[in-house]
């Protein structure tokens, strides 16, 4: 492919990007910041949300800087995925149902010496969405009240890493990102009578980001014998200041849908660096074992398989943190964990090597895994969880050798619990991803010499 053809590629793919809405479609993005760097990529969600363990030649690993160095020489990834969710919110024995999608991210990583690897793209970092309605029964004069929230914070990147150890047994690399964060977040109250069709208010609280942002990764990978090997990759978001914007409008108009008719009855904007949004530190830490079956016979075919199983661990204090409309009496921040274990099966690893003799089936990385994860605050003092079970496939593009894949997976997901009269929410999600590389004979950047 041709470095023209690629770059328009990419520049296409930059333009959708920057259009796109990354729109989070959960009741619970109501809370603080929203949805804060949730996974969502098909390969490491699929594995219970793991996602620093990743580092090789197949899958850019964006969440874990210090894997860029790890990438083959000459080689270029370029990924892409789109994330869709279908919520179904239970309350009061009432249900609803919201569907959301977009795009995930657009990346591309390559190793450009031997022990240096750099990548960059655009990748989501804050979201909010939802929708729900509040009755308020006064009499005559009730109300109702519509609260929407929407918008999304965007990271654009650039990372370099670095392997200080580089050996056939043992490998040490080091990384890290340096990102631009932009976007906003809306906090939207319609309120109008019940007896009226249209006149009423509207608040609106908007938060708008635009700051820099940087976050470390480590690697390290130990082969023991042929068939052993063991990964512990650590990735760390220091505590750092958000430069932010907060304004707060209270509008009246007989219609609310029409903005052109709106009656502005109150607005505050805060940009001072009391506005500025404080983020705790955040740890990453993760580990994986994985075992080769070298040389089984099976249907007198020798098939090499590798089973890898996988741990994580994430964790940040959320208690110092004050949001900028206010905190509810019923609403305490606090700490966030998340617990994760992961399952991964490729029945032939050499799959470039017998791509002729083997099936399609059994080049596929089937995953599977299982996540619990305690979200940054509590209602009425109940601590609320996501947890869900994760599975997916890897498909290969096995056509002159490429390193290129296909990518799914499959969220089974809850949020809260419906008898500690907090909203339950079940969702699917459902996310596709591309992993494009040039194949052995047909790179991007080649040198050509003249005889």
């Amino acid at each position: 492919m041709k470095v023209n053809v690629v770059l328009t590629i990419i520049t296409s793919f930059f333009v959708f990007a920057f259009n796109a809405q990354d729109i989070s479609n959960s009741s619970y993005s109501y809370f603080g910041l929203g949805n804060k760097n949730q996974v969502g990529h098909p390969v490491f969600e699929s594995t219970g949300n793991i996602s620093g363990i990743y580092a090789d030649s197949t899958i850019l690993n964006f969440y874990n800087p210090a894997s860029y160095s790890l990438l083959k020489p000459g080689k270029i990834l370029l990924s892409t995925s789109l994330s869709g969710q279908f919520s179904f919110l239970n309350e009061n024995d009432q249900s609803s149902y919201f569907p959301s999608a977009s795009l995930h991210h657009i990346a591309m990583a390559m190793s450009v010496k031997k022990f240096l690897g750099i990548s960059f793209g655009l990748k989501p970092y804050l979201s909010k969405g939802y929708s729900f309605n509040y009755n308020q029964f006064t009499g005559q004069d009730s109300l109702i009240h519509q609260y929407e929230g929407k918008g999304n914070c965007q990271q654009l990147y650039f990372g370099l890493a670095t392997s200080i150890l580089d050996k056939e047994s043992t490998t040490i690399s080091l990384g890290g990102n340096i990102s631009y964060l932009f976007g906003f977040l809306d906090k939207r109250r319609n309120s109008r009578l019940i007896s009226s069709e249209t006149a009423g208010g509207l608040e609106v609280k908007r938060t708008r980001v635009s700051s820099f942002h940087y976050d470390l990764g480590v690697f390290f990978k130990q082969k023991i014998g042929n068939n052993h090997l063991f990964k512990i990759a650590a990735t760390m978001e220091p505590s750092q200041e958000i430069t932010s914007t907060f304004s707060d409008a209270l509008y009246y108009s007989q219609d609310i849908n029409n903005p052109d008719l709106f009656d502005t009855l109150f607005y505050s904007m805060c940009e001072s660096e009391n506005c500025n949004i404080i983020l705790p530190l955040e740890i990453d830490l993760s580990f994986a074992y994985s075992f080769r079956f070298s040389g089984r016979v099976i249907n007198n075919k020798k098939r090499f398989s590798q089973i890898t199983l996988m741990a994580g661990f994430n964790q940040s204090n959320w208690s110092n943190y004050v949001p900028h409309d206010g905190l509810s009496s019923s609403i305490k921040f606090g700490e966030k964990t998340q617990l994760s274990f992961g399952l991964s099966y490729i029945p032939e690893t050499k799959y470039l090597e017998k791509a002729l003799i083997t099936k399609w089936y059994e080049r596929l990385n089937y995953r599977m895994g299982y996540f619990d994860r305690k979200l940054p605050y509590t209602i009425n003092g109940v601590e609320v969880h996501d947890f869900g079970m994760t599975f997916g496939l890897g498909m290969p593009i096995v056509i002159q050798q490429s390193l290129s894949s296909l990518n799914f997976s499959l969220v089974l997901g809850k949020r809260g619990l419906q008898n500690e009269n907090i909203v339950e929410e079940n969702y699917v999600g459902i996310n596709f991803g591309l992993i494009l590389s040039p194949s052995n004979f047909s790179r991007w950047f080649r040198k050509r010499k003249l005889d």
